[in-house]
């Protein structure tokens, strides 16, 4: 029978306690019973000695003491300019408490009890602050964790649960012990180093998701510089809407100082789509190709049909190596961004500025380009600006008239990229690990994927409401395309049978019709399109080839059509990847020759997502499940048959990723540029200005030598300005990067383009 009685105790002087405790059966108890006595009286407790039976581990003795019990003891240093000096907070408190137990550990009890203090007790009010009353209990836990795994500051997550329970002094813990808490969490993600615990994230993924692939790179001291990585469901969002992807490494967001490198592409909901990711330590044309390398590696090979990426010369030159059959375009948002800067005559000319506009995006052909340029120089007389001349040989790469026969949704800049980037630069800081980047672009990653599914489901159970109901050409197309896509083809309908108006229309072979077409307001813009139309199979070519980069009929062809009364669109113009059904049997219909499946990685990437897409379809019918598992296991037995009276098949497949490279080291801590981490000094602290021209006059002729230029600095064409602040500037060649390559040489020369459809 549990027993209940309170005995009275005794302090060290023989006098009688006035507080009775029970007797108490484990150590946890003892400690509980205690903290009670001592959050009523005002004071906290902390743990003091412990003493075992002999020969075991079961603990005979326990005592506990006033927290401000001892005193501190001093240690001689030889700086005294600490930063943080800890509070003192002994005051030499004999309060105490011991129990004892017996041999068994289930009955603890007290025998000795000090109760006077020699400090004043904590009031009412300040009860909440004692040390050893502050908890985080399991629920708020939970709540810290993941409301920062999200983004949101430890401030603004102990602020919302001091709202939620009506105050500070109900939460139970301090501000202090939040941050501690989720430092503590943080640590332990890398428990066993930054890099290791990240690769042991990466091989759990793997276990998990057959289609996960990864790669690392290393440095000769074995640290971590570099690493790629994509899931299964990447590489399918890859092989539906990879044909324009968009790359780009503008932060940095650990204490690494590597830069976030993720592939980006856009899906039939217009939406970004993560199919690849990456950090980098450098921006050279080595890390550029490693990367380029490994991605097209771990996607059977297959590149895309146009990459945007920023002014960046070893991104250039590596995408001239390794995606050679890609088109490389350059971000209009960073050209249009230097240009008031370059050309001083953008700032006070207004013509100059518009017809350098009209070069970037509003040429329909590269006739037109040149007209628009010879006018913009002859006007602004830069002929000798050398900002422009750069920009002119690399014109094919930023310019739309030169770009009519290649996909490119019509994206003109990095910005999804670039808003990627912004959002994970909410979730990881300049001092995360690089386990809290990477689990930040995960969940950044998976939001995204909420988004399509969320659209996926709309489009499923609802409809488009048309602003011309009794159009059957609209009615037909919003049962095809995405929300979002017909919005597209619906705008580019109305600004053809409203804006647009056909002029001419004349006979131009037995089997075509030639119309001109030209905007409703005749008397502010002059400009004609032409449009090829076939009477009997309702085949269209528009000159401002609308639909060649952007996938959806331009407002020119919806014209003619709507003039010829045409209800029904040809297959031929609806592009699979804008449809609701994009990705709805991605391997169904897909064959592939024995030739494919020479590589290994191809025949296994094939595999793994035929079965991935298989299982999706048969996971809700029970028969079509039994049916596919029994064939499985019959193709098993088969299988191990063959490999049997097979020594080379025998040997299995390579892995795609690299082999173990064992204790992988953490990347060396770098400081990043820009704002020092330091207390800003005052007036009063900064040297005089004597002291500042003495420094100066002395290392003068030094000054030339000294000089540490970033890589960042260098323009797309690889110059360096050696005035920033001029118009023109004049510029030095760039220093050796890889043999010496010089703008020319970055000039991309194009093989013959493949049908858009094919990709």
């Amino acid at each position: 029978m549990e027993q209940t009685d309170k005995k009275p105790v005794f302090d060290s002087y023989g006098n009688r306690g006035t507080v009775a405790f029970p007797i108490v059966h484990s150590e946890e108890e003892a400690y509980g019973a205690y903290c009670d006595y001592a959050h009523r009286t005002g004071f906290s407790v902390r743990k003091q000695n412990i003493a075992y039976w002999t020969h075991t581990m079961i603990i005979k003795g326990r005592g506990y003491c006033c927290s401000k019990s001892g005193v501190k003891v001093s240690k001689p240093t030889i700086d005294d300019q600490k930063r943080y000096r800890k509070l003192d907070t002994r005051t030499g408190c004999l309060a105490c408490i011991y129990f004892n137990a017996d041999k068994e550990g289930k009955n603890w009890e007290v025998t000795k009890f000090v109760e006077e203090h020699n400090h004043p007790l904590a009031s009412e009010n300040d009860k909440h602050l004692l040390r050893s009353q502050r908890s985080i209990s399991n629920a708020q836990a939970s709540l810290l964790k993941n409301m920062t795994g999200v983004g949101i500051r430890t401030t603004d997550a102990y602020n919302f649960l001091v709202d939620e329970v009506g105050g500070v002094e109900n939460v139970g813990f301090s501000k202090t012990d939040a941050y501690n808490f989720v430092q503590r969490e943080r640590k332990a993600l890398i428990d066993s180093g930054d890099a290791m615990s990240l690769l042991n994230i990466l091989r759990e993924r793997q276990s998990e998701d057959n289609m996960f692939s990864y790669d690392i790179q290393t440095d000769e001291m074995n640290r971590l510089i570099s690493f790629f990585w994509i899931d299964g469901r990447s590489k399918i969002d890859y092989d539906c809407f990879g044909a324009v992807i968009i790359f780009d490494t503008t932060y940095r967001l650990n204490k690494y100082n590597l830069a976030c490198a993720p592939f980006i592409a856009v899906n039939h909901h217009m939406q970004n789509v993560f199919v690849g990711g990456a950090f980098i330590a450098t921006e050279t044309i080595e890390s550029f190709c490693w990367v380029f390398e490994t991605f097209l590696r771990f996607v059977g090979g297959k590149q895309p049909i146009t990459i945007f990426t920023d002014q960046d010369q070893a991104m250039a030159v590596s995408i001239e190596r390794v995606f050679s059959n890609t088109r490389h375009r350059l971000c209009q948002w960073h050209i249009s961004k230097k240009a008031p800067s370059k050309v001083p005559a953008f700032n006070h000319d207004r013509c100059i500025r518009s017809l350098f506009y009209n070069c970037m995006s509003k040429c329909d052909s590269e006739v037109e380009f040149e007209n628009s340029w010879s006018d913009m120089i002859r006007r602004g007389n830069l002929g000798e600006n050398r900002w422009l001349q750069d920009l002119f040989k690399v014109r094919m790469k930023w310019s739309t008239a030169f770009n009519k026969e290649r996909l490119d949704l019509g994206i003109l800049s990095t910005q999804r990229s670039e808003s990627a980037n912004n959002v994970l630069h909410g979730c990881s800081k300049a001092t995360s690990s690089l386990v809290e980047c990477y689990l930040g672009l995960d969940k950044l990653t998976s939001s995204w994927r909420r988004s399509e599914h969320e659209e996926d489901f709309r489009c499923k159970h609802g409809s488009v409401t048309l602003k011309y109901s009794d159009c059957l050409l609209l009615k037909k197309v919003s049962k095809i395309y995405t929300r979002k896509c017909y919005s597209l083809f619906e705008q580019s309908f109305m600004d053809g049978a409203v804006g647009v108006c056909i002029v001419e229309e004349s006979r131009l072979t037995d089997e075509r019709i030639l119309y001109v077409l030209q905007h409703s307001d005749i008397a502010n813009n002059v400009k004609q399109w032409f449009v090829s139309f076939h009477p009997t199979n309702y085949d269209v070519d528009c000159s401002c080839r609308g639909f060649q980069t952007r996938g959806i009929l331009c407002k020119h062809i919806l014209r003619v059509y709507n003039h010829k009364n045409v209800t029904q669109l040809p297959e031929k113009y609806i592009l699979r990847r804008f449809t609701i059904s994009a990705k709805k049997d991605v391997y169904r219909f897909k064959t592939a020759s024995q030739d494919d499946f020479d590589s290994n990685l191809v025949f296994r990437s094939h595999m793994m997502r035929f079965t991935y897409d298989l299982t999706r379809r048969v996971e809700d019918c029970k028969i079509a499940r039994e049916y596919v598992l029994s064939a499985m296991n019959d193709i098993a037995k088969k299988s191990d048959e063959i490999l049997e009276h097979d020594e080379k098949v025998k040997n299995g497949l390579f892995p795609d990723n690299q082999t173990d490279k064992g204790n992988v080291r953490d990347p060396p801590a770098m400081r990043r540029k820009g704002r020092s981490n330091n207390r800003p000094k005052s007036h009063w602290e900064k040297p005089t200005q004597r002291k500042k021209n003495k420094k100066e006059s002395k290392g003068e002729d030094q000054k030339v030598e000294n000089v540490k230029i970033s890589p960042k600095e260098y323009d797309f064409m690889g110059n360096l300005s050696l005035d920033r602040n001029s118009a023109g500037g004049d510029t030095i060649p760039c220093p050796n990067l890889n043999n010496e390559v010089s703008a020319d040489d970055i000039h991309l020369k194009f093989s013959a383009i493949p049908d858009v459809f094919k990709w």
